[in-house]
């Protein structure tokens, strides 16, 4: 039996971390075999790479798309096998992120054309504002915490345009995708109850 693609997106700060864990911990409890990958996969070879600041954007944006397709091996192994894979971040970041800096969204889809599919994606959406008070509140050194800050208060447009795209791209026609958008800025309880309201009926009861 197939397994089940799942991506969650959002920007920095919306939580998908803490949600993706939720998911897989509900899965399991119930016997479900379920993985998650995180990209950019900084334990990859590619993935390290892209933690350099010094790339043009379009150099950027075909690395992080080879970060995913060195993965796609795997990925489908998991799903051939029956897994259900839960994916923070896939394409969509890509094509969230990237296109604020003009890369032409067209040339983004086309780089990741031949990826796998997922059937679901989970869009937590939440203002810039509630993602810097979060990150504000994280438990990291405070080193870290106010290296992200400086950087997301020097970003800000660009994240309310990224916030917008994800937006966007969420009422893209994209065949064989759902697409579903959860105010971010509710409470855990409530965020994680719409969740899994969400999760195709099949996942839980097969």
């Amino acid at each position: 039996m197939a397994g089940h693609f799942i991506v969650f997106e959002g920007i920095a700060g919306s939580g998908k971390k803490t949600h993706i864990k939720f998911l897989l911990g509900k899965l399991r409890a119930m016997n479900k075999e379920a993985v998650s990958i995180s990209f950019p996969n900084f334990v990859s070879d590619i993935g390290k790479i892209t933690r350099k600041t010094d790339f043009d954007p379009y150099t950027l944006s075909l690395l992080f798309a080879a970060d995913r397709m060195n993965f796609q091996k795997i990925i489908k192994t998991h799903l051939d096998n029956g897994r259900i894979v839960i994916c923070d971040r896939y394409s969509y970041s890509n094509f969230a992120y990237q296109s604020t800096r003009d890369v032409p969204l067209d040339w983004l889809m086309d780089i990741e054309k031949n990826i796998l599919k997922h059937e679901t994606v989970f869009l937590i959406d939440v203002p810039v504002d509630t993602s810097m008070r979060r990150i504000q509140q994280a438990t990291m050194e405070n080193f870290a915490r106010e290296q992200i800050l400086e950087r997301m208060r020097g970003q800000r447009h660009t994240l309310e345009m990224i916030r917008q795209n994800y937006l966007s791209l969420s009422k893209y026609p994209d065949q064989g995708t759902r697409w579903i958008v959860i105010d971010g800025t509710k409470s855990i309880e409530e965020i994680q109850s719409k969740i899994w309201e969400a999760v195709p009926a099949e996942l839980k009861f097969r």
